[in-house]
């Protein structure tokens, strides 16, 4: 396998959401925040949205669960891909995946909104007539189970079933713009590694791999994790509602070399501009390393200045060196890089 490293960045429009609360109070969700009031989801509630999508795709590949780790690197994804720590046998792993907060752009004003739990309907055991609990219930406390309840039809009391409790609590929601990144280490893909030491002379001297798996596995663990980040959508506060966190414009960096430099390559100002120069400069520094790769692709109308950022990245894919390509959406931008990846174009073997 020739590349060392994937760097994924990418920006993502949501509507009204709230996909990482913060601490709040017993009864308000409150958005994380940063610099005065931007949102952002942190970067573990990324890994696990990341993790939740390849799962849904590859659920016989997930031996076990974060919290109870099986340390089987060579044929669980969940303990390869995503490290593990099992202080009993004073084992642990780095995941070869990172991911960075994904970051609120614009400065858009908050959103409160009611979150209101129903009371069921119950029925009356005497008369089975279907009745609202709380107007059965004397006074205005909470109905307990087993407190006593008087039914409006019949007159007969009895039992509260179950507690029974109308819950009212706020949400704050925010609509925005995010940056994201995720990089991947290729080479530390389903490898252990331990110091070698030196029989005779009690030094280092080199390092022993205790698992490796072979190239075509790692490269299908990777093609999975591209796969899972275009299917972005297990966020937090997400049992009723519908987020799509999928890449709107990405740009996706085969690399030689194992660093994170591409991440900062599509910075917006709270406008909804790409700041040109930086994304160039990044283009251009990631670029000068030999044989890197760089994909690009996005949706039209996420950003302001799409035409200029278009004449940059259409500059890059004129180039006759063929380390750039511009791809028409996102999706074809990440199977550009998997048929890199696997061979099936000039690239990555």
């Amino acid at each position: 396998m020739e590349y060392k490293s994937i760097l994924v960045s990418w920006l993502f429009e949501t509507d009204l959401t709230n996909m990482n609360a913060g601490e709040g109070s017993s009864n308000l969700k409150e958005i994380k925040t940063y610099n005065n009031g931007l949102p952002y989801i942190s970067g573990q509630s990324m890994r696990h949205a990341l993790r939740q999508a390849m799962k849904r795709e590859n659920p016989n590949e997930f031996k076990c669960t974060p919290e109870y780790p099986c340390g089987d690197i060579g044929n669980c994804w969940t303990c390869d891909l995503f490290g593990f720590l099992i202080p009993k046998k004073g084992s642990k792993r780095w995941s070869p995946i990172k991911a960075s907060p994904a970051l609120g752009q614009i400065r858009y004003p908050l959103v409160t909104d009611l979150i209101f739990r129903m009371v069921e309907d119950i029925k009356c055991p005497n008369c089975e007539s279907k009745i609202y609990p709380l107007s059965a219930r004397e006074g205005t406390s909470e109905i307990s189970q087993g407190k006593d309840l008087k039914c409006p039809e019949c007159g007969e009391k009895f039992s509260a079933p179950y507690d029974i409790r109308q819950a009212l609590a706020h949400k704050q929601l925010i609509k925005n713009i995010y940056k994201s990144s995720i990089s991947i280490d290729l080479y530390h893909i389903g490898l252990e590694e331990v110091p070698k030491i030196s029989n005779d002379d009690n030094i280092m001297v080199g390092m022993e791999e205790l698992i490796s798996i072979d190239d075509d596995k790692r490269i299908e663990r990777a093609i999975q994790i591209l796969n899972g980040i275009y299917n972005l959508a297990d966020f937090a506060n997400q049992s009723r509602e519908m987020v799509n966190g999928s890449p709107d414009f990405v740009i996706i960096g085969l690399q030689k070399q194992y660093n994170q430099r591409l991440a900062s390559v599509l910075k917006l100002d709270e406008s909804g501009n790409i700041d040109t120069n930086i994304l160039e400069s990044v283009i251009n520094d990631v670029l000068a390393i030999n044989e890197n790769k760089i994909y690009a692709g996005y949706i039209s109308g996420v950003i302001n200045n799409e035409s200029e950022v278009k004449n940059v990245l259409e500059y890059f894919d004129n180039d006759d060196s063929n380390q750039f390509e511009l791809c028409n959406t996102p999706r074809e931008t990440f199977n550009k890089v998997i048929n890199d990846l696997s061979g099936d174009n000039s690239g990555g073997s």
